[in-house]
């Protein structure tokens, strides 16, 4: 939605639609000096109580944005789903059933699935879905993977190794010195660290990709590298590719070691990352 008149009036001009889901915006909607007349949506709570208007609101909802000069067409029905994914709970049902309900009698468009209603619930597709992180190609489900699920996973974070160096058993690595290796081995360093978005709060033992074959991330993440166990007969040598997540690694299997989901590893990458778009 629109959190001020100036913004309404940006979408006035650029036609954009926006989600109304609370009364004022309804009155700024109705009252605001627009270019030209908007389409609207009107955001239902049907259970998730993030925002919305309540299912017995939507009525006044819509008498009053329909008598409204800034308004053309129908008024779109917009809810969210915040269970779809368990399909054990009976909660997306529920919603569905209350989403059916508050619109019924109006003729306008309806849009209630996200990933995981697209993918699981075909009774929720209605007029229009709003898939978010299969965009990727990536599961909603934390127990799948979009390869499972029939999608196509885009996107591989990488970088290369930095140094390859001799480390002896019993000595630490990283800040703090958190840990230590058992065994003489070799140690390759990633140009890769929270400074680009990759978590600091990675353990050891979180997988990496390095010429085909995984290894664990060991010590501390830093700002601007990562340390990972290459194994004491590598032959791995700066320059190497190293891939975080992505081509060969799910970022579904990374998310999971490291105890957050695939949503906040995608979205939390920095600018200092460069994109390149295929």
């Amino acid at each position: 939605g629109c959190f001020c008149r100036e913004d309404l009036e940006i979408a006035s001009r650029n036609q954009l639609q926006p989600v109304i889901h609370h009364a004022g915006q309804l009155a700024d909607v109705i009252s605001a000096p627009l270019p030209q007349p908007l389409r609207v949506w009107l955001k239902i709570d049907t259970g998730m109580h993030r925002i919305g208007v309540f299912p017995d609101q939507v009525a006044h909802y819509v008498a009053q944005l329909s008598h409204s000069q800034n308004v053309m067409g129908e008024v779109g029905f917009v809810s969210h789903f915040y269970q779809a994914d368990e399909f054990s709970q009976p909660t997306t049902l529920q919603q569905l059933e209350t989403f059916i309900r508050a619109t019924a009698g109006f003729p306008g468009e309806k849009s209630l699935s996200n990933s995981a209603g697209v993918l699981y619930w075909s009774d929720a597709h209605f007029d229009w879905i709003r898939p978010g992180i299969a965009l990727y190609g990536i599961s909603p489900r934390s127990d799948s993977t979009g390869i499972a699920e029939g999608l196509q996973p885009v996107m591989t974070l990488k970088s290369s190794l930095i140094a390859v160096r001799s480390h002896k058993a019993g000595e630490s690595i990283g800040y703090g010195g958190h840990w230590v290796a058992e065994q003489d081995t070799r140690i390759g360093v990633v140009a890769m660290g929270y400074g680009d978005g990759y978590p600091r709060m990675a353990p050891n033992g979180t997988s990496v990709l390095v010429n085909g074959r995984i290894v664990p991330l060991v010590g501390r993440v830093s700002m601007d590298m990562t340390t990972v166990d290459l194994g004491p007969d590598a032959t791995d040598k700066a320059g190497d590719e190293a891939v975080l997540w992505g081509e060969g690694l799910p970022v579904e299997r990374v998310a999971d070691e490291i105890g957050t989901i695939p949503y906040e590893l995608i979205t939390k990458l920095t600018s200092r990352v460069f994109m390149e778009y295929v």
